[in-house]
């Protein structure tokens, strides 16, 4: 779409008469309007009180056909001074929050079934109908127990995991900034309320319905509302037609609708469910669900209803897979129940069914998903510490995979304290001239001295400036959007880009800051006629009250265009009338392509100029390389004059031509103290950092040598522009031995190239963005990463995270984490899935031991299996979530983000280390009943309860249910490390340090083995319930068997590395040139 303009425009009187033409603001040449002045009224103060209902209905029932004034007036606000902080409370307890009803929440009903028609918890539903089905009361009361635990412990944590998501979202939620006290603040979206002067900028989500009275080049797109795709230009006139379509209300935003190009200010009339997208939702509530479904049949509902409170259909990759690992786990449940039966030819008496009941809930990980969701909540709430908010889980789980890391500059490599260090005025080869400026220890302070050539030259008088250099310094000025000021602690602060801030406050060092040339924007003028011939006439076109102090009135805003490269305005020169001065800002390619004259003799003839000829052309080029070798980012000025008349409807086309270059600028901004070791410490983990910055090429590759994310070795192709890439076809970037590391004069375009490029690398990366046009790229990167200091709500809510200090260190420390959690979970899936590998491998065993009626005697009762899986389990395996990141594990290359959490290595490490506990427990099973103090003797119906002659069977189990135990829980170190001794966790520390860090899992272990003796010693616990006695001698065999167990633990770690590397090693990567555009890469 072209770039069209509409007129800056502030609080225009009942005089004026804007008229829309070809897309044009316009003002009629007969009805020229004064410089508006808000009138501060006693009328239009703001009461304490907050507005009527009558008052708000008024305005948002016709908003775009009431006058700013009268708004104000029925609103009971001022579009300077905003509400008070008193007042908006008032109103926010009256109208409440600014949100769209119909979202659902927390469902503590939809949490409470997930956690039944979870399959693990099937199992146990299943089992507990079997016990009560062959009247066992006791062990169905205590499935029912564990049942009811097991559902309410998992309600709570993912209750509590929700709620921590919800808070976190609510971090990184769209924000406002409306005006408080006079004063503009940041806050939710949730807390705007009606009466609230908002302001908006190009990306952000409009916060509720908003009747405009400023606008510069503000074009919103409207499409959620209208269907439309094509922005809409947004003036500020008075509309006269009540029922004018919505897309038609060119004075009015609406919320939810996004800023794509300008910015405004406007007074909110509706919020929430008084909002034009309320009403909407209202209707479809209204309407109800009956018509969404009325092509679906009630099978198909119902189906699709059960698939999504299984979860199969919901959660995160990880979730969604160990959900359907459930399944699976409850049909081999089902499967082994039936190999039960079998053995028993399908006799299935009490003994039989008791049996398949401990088969059945032995394979089944009860605590799995609670402690996973647990997990993962946790992780969530580290990051937040480490300045990382998580807005989709799936991010979580790809973190640990990501291969490339492609960040921004300015900001996230940088501090983004911007100052001016170099300055060039272009001329002759004589004439053109240097400065050089002084900063003090706060870059937003306009102290320090300006200096002709180097520091020790002769400094500039502020108040005999050049005019060759003022007109420079003015275009820094006014070509600027920033404002910097002490705010009411004394401290100085800034508002806007940091580029512009410095150059804001280098020209207020200089005594010519935007606030002393120009008026505030509520009183700028928005067109001059170009018959005023002196400043007499001037004076009295202007408005009699006009203020004469400043020079400059704002025409024309053309904002910063990621496609131009640059920024211009255009404003009315009271100093000569019947003049006005276009002033532009940017690259210096693009301010250099603009431009057909330059000044020759700046210091002694400022106003000649003359043709800017190839040499001159090429000789500025060389400058800005020179500043740009210096890591300092340049940055083009230039002016050219106007007739008021033509500067009133010019379009940016038509203002961005013919420009008189006048010099250069170089901004510093050096890197962050921590980007160096955040980079170097990718670089060990096998990540690559690519810098992708809107900055010229040189200044680009001299900031990327010192933090090395370019080495001097590097090859050519490692640095190129974004018009170098872009210009490459898919082939020809394939054919690169690497991607570049750095690329200049980036477009959000170039991200998306860049992404696909990586995709067909078979690379995971993560991509950083803070403008609009990102969204693109953040959605496509399988990590997109927003800026939550400087980003817009668009590229927030594209993103995976958003970093609350736009600070790369924190997508280190990000990575880290990620990987951390993946090693984790890694670790507790291993830990409880053996422990199920063991089960089947000792109860499946089982079947074989044959009492004198011919019945399979189990060596672990059902309530003891229980026992092993819920209460001794959960609590280690959730202390292994809560492990510590071992030293090296930024020092190894990123997991494989396509083979996830289950990998053959886990999946082997499972059966291995399952066998292995199975084993040893149905030795200590095989040892007591037949080479102990007394005859083997399996008696009969001893599955039922205890007798006498079950003791020995009874003093068995005891044996494996301790043996059980003990080696479960020392497996819960062992998994410390996956590579190294229980004995020797880590070089040069002892084991015993390191074991008692972790104090959930230390504690978690000790209290279990601990309380292994109370089913073996406590009476009747003992016998009437886990079919156990009391045991002596036997503890012997359980020292021996656990000893046997981490013995083999340390072979088959010695044995696992070298066997794996030689099993499971993969062909590099190879380019897939013809790859599906599909999803993010998932777990």
């Amino acid at each position: 779409m072209e770039n069209t303009q509409t007129t800056t425009t502030h609080n225009a009187s009942p005089a004026s008469r804007v008229d829309q033409k070809d897309g044009q603001a316009t003002v009629s040449e007969t009805d020229e309007p004064p410089i508006p002045r808000f009138q501060h009224s006693q009328s239009l103060q703001m009461s304490a009180s907050s507005c009527t209902d009558t008052s708000s209905n008024n305005a948002s029932n016709g908003a775009h056909t009431i006058s700013i004034l009268r708004l104000q007036e029925l609103l009971q606000t001022s579009s300077t001074e905003g509400l008070t902080k008193a007042a908006a409370e008032a109103r926010l307890a009256e109208h409440g929050e600014n949100a769209i009803g119909g979202d659902e929440g927390i469902s503590i009903l939809r949490l409470l079934f997930t956690q039944i028609a979870n399959a693990l918890t099937l199992v146990l539903i299943a089992a507990l109908g079997l016990s009560f089905g062959v009247q066992d009361w006791v062990e169905g009361g205590v499935i029912a127990g564990v049942i009811t635990v097991n559902t309410v412990i998992g309600f709570v944590q993912e209750y509590k995991a929700e709620k921590t998501m919800d808070a976190l979202r609510q971090l990184s939620s769209p924000t406002a900034i409306v005006i408080r006290d006079g004063h503009p603040v940041v806050i939710s979206s949730k807390q705007v309320v009606p009466g609230d002067v908002v302001q908006i900028k190009a990306g952000d989500v409009i916060p509720a319905d908003v009747r405009l009275f400023v606008v510069s080049n503000l074009e919103v797109s409207e499409q959620l509302l209208t269907g439309e795709s094509v922005p809409v230009v947004k003036s500020i006139e008075t509309l006269k037609e009540d029922d004018l379509p919505l897309g038609d209300r060119v004075n009015v935003c609406y919320s939810s609708t996004v800023v794509t190009q300008g910015r405004g200010s406007g007074i909110v009339f509706a919020t929430g469910m008084s909002s034009q997208i309320g009403r909407i939702a209202t209707a479809m509530s209204n309407k109800g669900s009956d018509d969404n479904h009325m092509h679906e049949s009630l099978g198909f509902r119902i189906k699709e209803k059960i698939i999504i409170a299984s979860g199969v259909r919901g959660g995160t990759p990880l979730q969604q897979k160990l959900t359907k690992l459930a399944y699976v786990l409850f049909a081999c449940a089902v499967l082994l129940a039936i190999v039960v039966f079998a053995v028993a030819k399908f006799k299935v008496t009490e003994e039989v069914a008791i049996y398949a009941i401990a088969v059945a809930v032995g394979i089944v990980p009860e605590s799995l998903i609670v402690v996973l969701t647990l997990t993962m909540s946790l992780g969530t709430r580290r990051m937040a510490k480490q300045h990382v908010i998580v807005r989709k889980m799936d991010a979580l789980e790809n973190l640990g995979g990501v291969t490339d890391i492609c960040s921004d500059k300015t900001g996230t490599l940088t501090l983004g304290k911007m100052s001016v260090r170099k300055v060039y005025i272009a001329g002759s080869s004589k004439e053109d001239f240097h400065l050089s400026t002084q900063t003090g220890s706060n870059a937003l302070e306009p102290v320090g001295s300006v200096h002709f050539g180097h520091d020790g030259g002769q400094a500039v008088d502020v108040k005999a400036i050049p005019e060759g250099l003022a007109q420079a310094i003015r275009v820094a000025s006014l070509c600027n959007v920033a404002t910097i000021q002490k705010n009411d602690e004394g401290k100085w602060v800034s508002t806007g880009d940091p580029t512009e801030v410095a150059l804001q406050v280098f020209a207020t060092k200089l005594g010519m800051g935007r606030t002393s040339l120009t008026p505030d924007e509520d009183e700028a003028t928005t067109v001059i006629d170009d018959s005023i011939s002196d400043k007499k006439t001037a004076r009295s076109t202007l408005g009699d009250d006009a203020d004469d102090t400043f020079r400059f009135h704002i025409q024309h805003e053309f904002p910063f265009s990621s496609e131009t490269k640059k920024m211009s305005t255009i404003y009315y020169d009271r100093e000569t009338p019947g003049q006005s001065v276009c002033l532009t800002k940017g690259a210096v390619e693009r301010i250099l392509e603009s431009a057909t004259s330059y000044i020759p003799a700046p210091m002694s003839d400022p106003h000649t100029a003359a043709p800017l000829t190839s040499e001159l052309r090429r000789s500025i080029l060389v400058k800005a390389e020179e500043l740009a070798s210096q890591g300092l980012r340049v940055i083009g000025l230039a002016q050219r004059f106007l007739k008021p008349k033509d500067a009133a409807s010019m379009s940016r086309e038509q203002a961005e031509q013919e420009f008189t270059f006048l010099g250069l600028v170089g901004i510093f901004d050096p890197p962050r103290p921590e980007t160096l070791g955040a980079v170097r410490a990718c670089k060990a983990a096998g990540i690559v950092v690519h810098m992708l910055t809107g900055d010229h090429l040189t200044t680009a590759k001299a900031i990327a040598e010192s933090v090395e994310i370019v080495t001097k070795d590097a090859p050519a192709s490692a640095v190129m522009t974004a018009t170098q890439f872009d210009q490459m076809t898919d082939a020809e970037i394939d054919a690169l031995p690497t991607l570049p590391l750095v690329i200049a004069r980036c477009a959000p375009e170039t991200k998306v190239r860049m992404i696909k490029a990586g995709r067909r690398r078979q690379l995971h990366m993560a991509m950083t963005g803070d403008g609009v046009n990102d969204s693109p790229a953040l959605k496509l990167a399988p990590v997109g990463i927003a800026m939550g200091l400087n980003g817009s709500d668009v590229a927030k809510d594209a993103s995976d995270l958003v970093l609350t200090d736009d600070n790369f260190d924190s997508i280190r420390a990000a990575v880290a984490e990620g990987r951390r959690l993946f090693l984790n979970i890694q670790r507790f899936c291993l830990h409880l899935l053996s422990t199920n590998v063991a089960l089947v491998v000792l109860l499946v065993a089982g079947l074989g031991f044959k009492d004198h009626d011919g019945s399979s005697v189990f060596p672990l009762s059902p309530l003891a299996v229980l026992w092993v899986n819920m209460i001794t389990g959960t609590p280690p395996s959730l202390g292994l979530g809560l492990e510590k990141a071992p030293k090296d594990l930024m020092h190894k290359p990123p997991h494989s983000v396509r083979d996830g959490v289950f990998t053959w290595s886990l999946i082997i490490d499972t059966f291995l280390y399952g066998i292995g506990i199975g084993t040893t427990c149905l030795m200590s099973f095989v040892i007591v009943m037949y080479a102990g103090v007394q005859e083997g003797d399996l008696a009969t119906r001893c599955n039922r309860g205890f007798s006498e002659q079950c003791t020995l069977v009874a003093r068995a189990r005891s044996t494996v249910f301790a043996t059980l135990i003990t080696e479960f829980m020392l497996y819960a170190w062992v998994l410390k490390s996956f590579d190294r001794s229980l004995f020797s966790l880590e070089p040069g520390v002892p084991s015993y340090k390191l074991l008692w860090e972790n104090q959930v899992l230390f504690w978690s272990v000790i209290i279990a083995c601990a309380s292994s003796v109370l089913p073996i010693y406590v009476p009747v616990l003992n016998e009437k319930v886990f079919y156990q006695h009391a045991i002596g001698w036997e503890w012997g065999i359980i020292a021996a068997m656990t000893i046997t167990f981490v013995l083999w633990c340390d072979v088959w770690k010695i044995v696992r590395k070298p066997l794996y590397r030689k099993m499971l090693a993969k062909p590099q990567n190879a380019i897939v040139v013809d790859e599906e555009e599909s999803e993010k890469v998932m777990v």
